[in-house]
Formats: C-alpha cells, structure tokens, sequence
C-alpha cells in the first residue's frame, strides 16, 4: 500500500472541518486529522512490520482517528477514554457502529491510573489528542507509557499547533530526549496549515 491509497482514503472518509483540517469534503466519518499528516504517519507504522492489534486512544470526539486507524490495523481491542465534552461526540454511535470496542466516558487522568492500570491493560498502538495543557500531556504520556508494550507506538497529536495554549508541542520536544522512547517521526503539513503528529516507540520501561 502506498501513501496515496492510504491518504485518497482519509479524503473519501470525510472531515469533520474543511476550515481546520482540510480534506475533500465535511462529514462521513468527521476526521479530526489534516490527511497527509496521518497518512505518513499510517504508512510508517505499516512499514514497522509490527503486529499492532490492541488500541487506546484518549481524546476521542466523533472518532474519526479510530476509524481511520481501524480500518488499516484491525484491531482485536480498543478502549477509547474521552470525557464527551467535545460537542461531534454524539456522532461516535454511529460512525463507529460497526467497531468493536469499549468506551470509558471521564477524565483520562483519572480513568487510566484508577480503571486501567489495576487492569493491567497493554496496548500496541496508543493515541494522545486529549488534555492539551503540558501538565495533561505529561500526565497521559506518564500513565500510558506502563501501558505501552516494548516495541510498542505512541502518537501525539497537535505537535505544530501553537495556538489557544496548546503546549503540546513543548511537551513532545522535551520528549525526544526522554532514553524511555524513540522518536520515529513527526509528519507536519507541507499542504496546508498543520496540526502536526509525533509518532515515537517505546524501548524502555
């Protein structure tokens, strides 16, 4: 597969806003991703040549993400953690109907040290697009990361998106130096305005 088969099916799935993420039209599956950002970012997780079958994501909305993720992967668990404050929520029945997965409404900095590390769940792919301040982002990597199997990905979203005080891209920055993860690539926008995605692998606990 290559990229323009991976990102023409971003395009045809649908965006949730032409304005903010680009796309080909408003809709189908309300993706909340700009499409040649997760489209390399996709690619290069096939070309791992990683098995990825289990999937969390923290910061859900309409669940464009995980639609888009599931239908390249298809996964065998995913657990989507989003406090549904997000107004597109209410579209996430019915774009994910035909997803088998379990959803966990609340707070992620609370759901994932009181629900799923007594658990002990483990994930091969996790997606961070919940809390945007740098205290949030630390607090969801800091958690997930036990969470992460070795070998395993992690992508955070909004890594070039400097705006209404989105400290991600602080926070992914300081990352890169971090022994406990390796920067695979962060895929930034050459189309249109970014938002940006940093896909790093875990090497350590």
């Amino acid at each position: 597969m290559d990229i323009q088969e991976i990102e023409q099916f971003i395009l045809d799935a649908g965006s949730d806003s032409l304005a903010v993420f680009g796309g080909a039209y408003e809709g189908g599956a309300h993706i909340q991703q700009v499409p040649d950002e997760i489209a390399r970012c996709i690619l290069a997780l096939l070309e791992s040549g990683e098995s990825i079958k289990s999937y969390l994501e923290i910061g859900v909305a309409a669940g464009g993400t995980t639609f888009v993720l599931n239908h390249f992967f298809g996964f065998e668990k995913i657990v989507l953690i989003d406090d549904n404050g997000h107004p597109k929520h209410r579209l996430r029945g019915q774009i994910l109907k035909d997803v088998q997965r379990e959803e966990i409404i609340g707070n992620s900095h609370m759901i994932l040290p009181d629900i799923l590390t007594p658990r002990m769940d483990r994930f091969d792919l996790i997606v961070i697009d919940g809390d945007h301040s740098y205290k949030g982002v630390k607090a969801d990597f800091e958690h997930c990361l036990p969470m992460l199997n070795k070998g395993g990905f992690l992508v955070f979203h909004d890594t070039a998106h400097r705006l209404w005080g989105c400290d991600v891209p602080e926070f992914v920055g300081q990352l890169e130096s971090d022994e406990r993860v390796e920067l695979v690539g962060e895929y930034i926008s050459t189309k249109r305005m970014p938002c940006g995605l940093a896909l790093f692998r875990k090497v350590a606990e």
